[in-house]
Formats: structure tokens, C-alpha cells, sequence
């Protein structure tokens, strides 16, 4: 591979990176010139011909990339307020850091360490969230450290630990060029991680089938071989029926379960409650497209290799967890694990979610995936920071995020740091989180930009550098590390996070443990946190060595090869990180979600994302081109439905549940089913009053993983008489809104890749026409 550093291309520089946007972490070249103000500055961005994610390709998001690079509202200094009904004022960071660190200190002093929390990023570096976990559980001594990751892949990696013994997936990317079958089940790729989709149906043009289950009619259903519109919060009786068939059919692998996996004398039994006119029952599912999905995944384990993708569809559950262990069981029973092509992988939603979770940012995790659960793993932390015996704590884990602005409603946590998300904009049930922060104390925010819905409700705000303006690592959802380097120059004092939490950290008078004079002395040190037990291992990769190519852990040996595909295989044979070396079948029977229609509030709601936008719009609403593909809130209701409440499309429908409300125009589509309907979750409050749809969402949560349940819940809608007097359409100091309109039939952004053919006159996407 062609070296990642920068170099000369005529009169630019080029820098190669990762893209900043979802879990597929795709490379990236950024062409480097110098601004009008004289600081280097990105030109364009385009896709890296030779990263092994994405081999050149980059979806609309990271193909304008120099866009978001280039929009205004950065922050070029700190911002801090002494009173919270005053006004901000631009602050000098050193001042600002200060301030910060006296007044946690304070705090930490009058109430006690588990007084402070931590809520941190998946878009984080990898060197950030060591940092921050570090400064939590090993210095301020606090429990309450939680991620945004809690809301997305928290069940996928619970359910991988019971299930296998560690987290991650134990394949990579290319299963998806060698799969025979492809189960994709609570994803929609095409929009969501659209690199991925393409090379998923690079193989299905190749002949490979596709089975799609998902509530909605998504851009990825409409490619299935087999689609199965299934009844929300049905999946763990559609996966038992599954393995009900595959049993049934002598489609499983006696052999395979016989040596590598332990539980399976339980599950024949188990499985008699789930025969197919059973599944069809509960989950609404044809018992003949049940029959046929059994048929498509036992011929492709006779006779080939079958992966399965899933993600926010099964994580985001009261029983999320379960449902990655009766996925995870699929695979066992059919042997279909651990070799190229087959496996259960779940897709990550940040560019460093899987960093995250290894560094042991939610719950009780400690670097190098351990545990402070753990006598022997504490101690071993402890030694690494440099710590006297016992200092780590084992007591009063918390129970993640809700329950995390939950206590600081109700005035346990008295001061709360967020680096790097909104929580105000994404969290379920976010009244919560907004009671929360009204009742601190004392709240500081983290971010790159001034304007978002939770910078308004901090004491004081730090500015951080981007990716492009400092450097660090991000791990990709198949383990892949990617070097970030600086590309450009950082506005006025902004810095990168890892500074940031250091000089605070030295600040509050913990100058042993944080006086780090660049990223890569942090991440040697995270290297020493090698786990023999799970095989997380960095020891092999450099920054010298990422500065030429990626590499995939585990790499144990610097001379080693950069892809390392398969994990939990010795001398050719699956070894699991468990007790007894074998994967274990968990026999998980079907629940409903917490919160099922009734007569007050008779539709389910479900919400997502779309193909243009990401997030809470902090950065993709500030791009012009990717607000004209996806302009604006809306809510999808079905046509029978829309006809019994009187609502066309356009018209203002008010979403409502036990928790609040959102207004929203209206999409009748049948792309729902019946009783359903669906509303992306990126705008905001910025955006206009009552567009939240996280205003109405459940925060149920799952008992092990602590998700909430997003993806289910109880509302009610009703047309609202008055037009809907939001302008929406353009980012927050960015370009000036537009009002509510029909999509344009816009170009794609230079470079992007196309996930569909596209047709002339229609949606330059090839999906149907972009609603309001």
C-alpha cells in the first residue's frame, strides 16, 4: 500500500486518513492546500484506492467531507458562562481547562468521586477514550463513565461475550467477498453503511442470495432475494424458528457442535416452541418465507459459506442481548463460523466504536478488554497506570447511560464532562437527559463546533480539534486500525480531545499519570494492555507502521501480516476466549418489547437514520449538498392508516407517546407496514421546536447490555391542523434554511459512490424520491 503520510502531488499535499463518519471506516485521501487565511486547509476528499475497507469507494458523507471541513460555526475558543441564564463568553482554553479542573475537584471533594461522570464518544480517537477511561476509573476513582456506543452496540457486544467469550466479531470484511448467503437482519446498509452494502452485492451479482429482515421496505429489502417484513420486536422468534428448521432438517453440524461448542443438549427441546406456523404467529412473517429462508441458510451451509450483518434492529432492544446470542446460535449449529465467508458480524455505527469498547469506555471495562469485575485484571490495570494496589474499584457499576441521567436528575452526579456527541438529541427519552443537565451543578462540553442542542446547557465548552487537525487512531468495525494525521490546521486554540482531558487531568493534580507529549506515547502505552485471554493485540503495529498501511488485530509481531481475518482459530481449529474453550448456545425465548400499542397510543414507531445525513446533524447539516438529498424530518405512515386519520402527504402529524411529542410532515408510503411508521432521528432542536423524535422514544433498557430500546414503541398520531412552521433544510449556521419542499432531484457529490444504478430523471440514488 501506497504510504499514508503526507506527500507532494503537483502543487498539493495529499494526507491519507479515515473517514470521520460510521463504523466502516473507510480510507481517504485529502488534498492539502493553503486557506486565503494562510492555514493549510482540505481541498477534496476522495476515496483511498488502497485501504482494505473501502478500496477507493466513499459514500455521499465522506465524499464531502472537505464540505463539512470548510463550514463555519468551529470553535476557536473555549466558551464559559458563570451563571447559567447568562450568555457565554469566548474564553481563553487555558483559563477555561482550569476552571474545569477546580471545580471537579471541588465537587469530587464534597461528594465524592461517583458526584462526576463521564459521557464519552465513539468518534473519539483511540488515545481520547484510554485517556478518559484512565482519568475516571483510575484518578477521580467514579463509576459513572458511559459512551454513546451504550445506545448502539452494546447488546452486539454483551451477546458476543456470553455467546463466544469476547467481544467483536470473529471475522472481517472479506466474508462478504467469499459468502454464498448473506442474513442481513436489523440493518438497512445500503443507507447506513453504504461501502459495505456495495461490496455485499458486488457478491450477490456474483450469485450469492440476499435475505433482508427489517419492519420497513428499506433501500437494502429492495435488493433481497427473500424479503421477511417482519413484526417489530419479533426477531428472537423468527432466529429460534430458524434453528427450528435447520434441526429439523438436518441442517446443522453434529460434528462442529460436538467439539467446539457447549449447551446445544438443551436446545432441541427448546426449539419445539418455535415450529413455523408458530413464527409466523408471532412475528407476521408467511410460514412458506419462513420455510424458504431455513432452506436458503441450510443449502449455503452444506455446501458453502453464509455471513449475517445486523445492527441497531436487534441491538436497540429490551432484549438486544438475546438477540445477538440466537444469531450467534445460527452460526454454531451450522458450523458456519470462524472460517472465510461465514460468521455473525455486527456492524458498527462510529468510526471508533470498536476502539471504544476496547478500551473499556462503558460499565466496567478496563483497557485491552477487561474488566474491574475482575480481581486479577484489575490489578493488572493498576500496575499499567502506575497505581497502588486496590485503588480501582469493584463496587457500584453503573447501569449505563439512562440510568446515568437518571442519577443526575435526581442530584447523585453533580457534575457530568461530554466529549465528542449530543446526548440531548440522541438519547431516548431525552427528557431525561435534559432534566439532567438542568440539574448539575456544573457541566462541561466538549466539540468542535459551537452550536448543538447539549453545548446549550453546558457551564463551560472546550474546543476540540478534528480528525483532520490531529492525530490518533480509529478502529474500524472489522478491527482495522487507520491512522489519522494532521491535514490541516486547527482554528485559534481548538485542540486535540486527548490534550484536552490531559491538561485538565494535570490540572486537577494527577501530572503522573497524563503528562503525554504526543498520541503515539499514548498509544504505546496502550499496547502494553495486550490480552492473551480475548487476543485483543496490538504489540505488532507502530504509528511508523500505520503511517504505510492499516493493519488488523490481532498483530502480535511487527513483521506479521497487516490483515488478520480470522480470530478464535489455533493450529486450524476454533479455540474460544471461554472457560472451556468452546462457544456456548444460549437458548433465549421470544419477549415482547416494554412497550406494546394499545388503545391510547395503537401505532409502533420505529426510527433510523438516512443515507445522507448522520447523526444529529452537528456536521452533515452544515453540508448544502447532502441537505438538498435528504432535506428534512418526516414521518412514514402506512396508506390504510393514513387514510383512518385523514393525513396526505405533507401533512403536520404529531407523533406522541407516554414520554412526548414530535410534529412532522407526513410520507405515506407502504414501505411500512400497517400499524407502523418510522422517523429518522437527526434534526433537532436547532432545527425548529418538537422535530425530535427522541422526545417520544423508549428508554426501556435491556437488563444486561443496558440498551435502550430505540427501535419499539407506543405511539399515537393524529394530523395537526396548522402547517408545521419549522424551516428546515440547511444546517445550523450554515446557509440560509429553506422551507419544507419535495427532495430535488439533486447530483451527487463528486466522487460518491452510488449504491443503486442510477435512472435518468429519478432519484440520482435509484431509491424512491426523497421524502419532505
Amino acid at each position: 500500500m501506497a504510504a499514508q503520510g503526507p506527500h507532494s502531488t503537483g502543487t498539493r499535499a495529499q494526507v491519507r486518513t479515515a473517514c470521520s463518519y460510521c463504523g466502516v471506516g473507510c480510507g481517504m485521501v485529502l488534498d492539502i492546500g493553503m486557506g486565503p487565511d494562510g492555514r493549510r486547509t482540505v481541498l477534496k476528499a476522495s476515496g483511498d484506492k488502497a485501504h482494505p475497507a473501502n478500496f477507493g469507494r466513499l459514500c455521499t458523507k465522506g465524499a464531502t467531507t472537505a464540505d463539512m471541513l470548510a463550514a463555519p460555526g468551529r470553535l476557536s475558543s473555549a466558551l464559559v458562562r458563570d451563571d447559567r441564564g447568562e450568555e457565554p463568553v469566548p474564553t481563553p482554553v487555558r483559563g477555561a481547562v482550569a476552571e474545569t479542573a477546580r471545580r471537579l475537584r471541588a465537587i469530587i471533594d464534597e461528594h465524592g468521586p461517583d458526584a462526576v461522570a463521564f459521557y464519552v464518544s465513539g468518534q473519539m480517537s483511540l488515545e481520547a477514550q484510554y485517556l478518559t477511561n484512565k482519568l475516571a476509573k483510575g484518578f477521580v476513582r467514579t463509576n459513572q463513565i458511559e459512551s454513546n456506543s451504550r445506545l448502539c452496540m452494546a447488546s452486539a457486544g454483551t451477546g458476543y461475550k456470553l455467546s463466544l467469550g469476547a467481544d467483536g466479531p470473529p471475522g472481517s470484511y472479506q466474508d462478504l467477498d467469499k459468502a454464498d448467503l448473506f442474513l442481513v437482519i436489523g440493518s438497512n446498509m445500503a443507507d447506513c453503511h453504504p461501502i459495505l452494502f456495495l461490496r455485499m452485492m458486488d457478491r450477490v451479482k456474483e450469485g450469492a442470495k440476499l435475505i433482508v429482515v427489517d419492519p420497513r421496505r428499506t433501500a437494502t429489502a429492495e435488493k433481497a432475494d427473500l424479503f421477511l417484513r417482519i413484526r417489530p420486536g419479533t426477531d428472537l422468534a423468527l432466529l429460534n424458528g430458524l434453528l427450528h428448521l435447520l434441526h429439523e432438517n438436518g441442517h446443522t453440524d453434529p460434528g462442529f457442535i460436538t467439539a467446539h461448542t457447549e449447551g446445544w443438549e438443551a436446545m432441541p427441546a427448546f426449539l419445539a416452541d418455535y415450529p413455523p406456523a408458530a413464527v409466523a404467529e408471532i412475528t407476521g412473517i408467511p410460514e412458506a418465507d419462513i420455510r424458504e429462508a431455513a432452506r436458503l441458510i441450510g443449502e449455503a451451509s452444506a455446501s458453502g459459506e453464509w455471513t449475517s450483518c445486523w445492527t441497531m434492529g436487534l441491538n436497540q432492544s429490551t432484549h438486544g442481548t438475546w438477540n445477538t446470542n440466537a444469531l450467534v446460535n445460527l452460526h454454531l449449529a451450522t458450523g458456519a463460523i470462524c472460517r472465510p465467508g461465514s460468521g455473525p458480524f455486527s456492524l458498527t455505527g462510529q468510526p471508533n466504536a470498536m476502539g471504544g469498547r476496547e478500551m473499556g469506555y462503558m460499565g466496567p471495562g478496563l483497557p485491552g478488554q477487561r474488566s474491574v469485575l475482575v480481581d486479577e485484571e484489575r490489578a493488572f490495570t493498576e500496575e499499567l497506570w502506575g497505581l497502588a494496589p486496590d485503588t480501582l474499584r469493584k463496587d457500584g457499576v453503573g447501569q449505563g447511560t439512562v440510568e446515568m441521567f437518571r442519577k443526575m436528575a435526581d442530584g447523585e452526579i453533580k457534575a457530568c464532562w461530554i466529549i465528542c456527541t449530543n446526548p440531548v438529541a440522541s438519547v431516548a427519552n431525552r427528557k431525561t437527559v435534559i432534566e439532567g443537565l438542568e440539574a448539575a451543578e456544573f457541566v462541561v462540553t466538549q466539540d468542535v463546533f459551537a452550536d448543538t442542542e447539549t453545548n446549550a446547557y453546558a457551564d463551560v465548552v472546550l474546543p476540540a480539534a478534528m480528525w483532520t487537525e490531529s492525530e490518533g487512531v480509529l478502529v474500524n468495525s472489522e478491527r482495522n486500525l487507520t491512522l489519522a494525521q494532521p491535514a490541516a490546521d486547527p482554528p485559534g486554540e481548538a485542540m486535540a480531545d486527548w490534550r484536552l482531558i490531559a491538561a485538565v487531568a494535570r490540572e486537577m493534580g494527577y501530572e503522573k499519570g497524563f503528562s503525554y507529549e504526543s498520541a503515539e506515547e499514548i498509544f504505546e502505552e496502550i499496547k502494553q494492555a495486550w490480552n492473551p485471554k480475548t487476543g485483543w493485540d496490538l504489540r505488532g503495529v507502530t504509528y511508523e507502521r500505520l503511517r504505510s498501511t492499516p493493519v488488523q488485530w490481532p498483530a502480535a509481531a511487527q513483521d506479521g501480516p497487516d490483515r488478520n481475518p480470522i480470530r478464535y482459530v489455533e493450529s486450524g481449529a476454533p479455540v474460544f476466549p471461554t472457560a472451556s474453550g468452546r462457544a456456548v448456545f444460549h437458548a433465549r425465548p421470544h419477549m415482547d418489547p416494554a412497550e406494546m400499542p394499545d388503545d391510547d397510543y395503537p401505532f409502533v414507531l420505529n426510527t433510523g437514520r438516512l443515507q445522507h445525513q448522520w447523526h444529529t446533524l452537528t456536521k452533515t447539516g452544515r453540508v448544502a449538498r447532502l441537505n438538498k438529498l435528504n432535506p428534512g424530518p418526516f414521518v412514514e405512515l402506512h396508506p390504510r392508516d393514513a387514510a383512518e386519520l385523514g393525513v396526505r402527504d405533507g401533512d403536520s402529524v404529531e407523533v406522541a407517546s407516554r414520554r412526548g411529542r414530535a410534529v412532522l410532515p407526513a410520507v405515506v408510503t407502504d414501505r411500512v407496514g400497517p400499524g407502523c411508521c418510522f422517523a429518522p432521528f437527526h434534526w433537532n432542536d436547532l432545527f425548529g421546536e418538537y422535530l425530535s423524535i427522541n422526545a417520544v422514544t423508549s428508554d426501556a433498557v435491556d437488563p444486561l447490555s443496558f440498551q435502550p430500546e430505540l427501535k419499539v414503541c407506543a405511539v399515537s398520531l393524529a394530523k395537526v391542523a396548522a402547517p408545521l412552521p419549522v424551516p428546515v433544510g440547511a444546517g445550523p449556521a450554515s446557509v440560509a434554511p429553506a422551507p419544507l419542499a419535495p427532495a430535488p432531484v439533486a447530483s451527487p457529490p463528486a466522487g460518491a459512490i452510488l449504491p443503486t444504478a442510477v435512472t435518468p430523471g429519478a432519484n440520482p440514488f435509484g431509491l424512491e424520491p426523497s421524502p419532505p
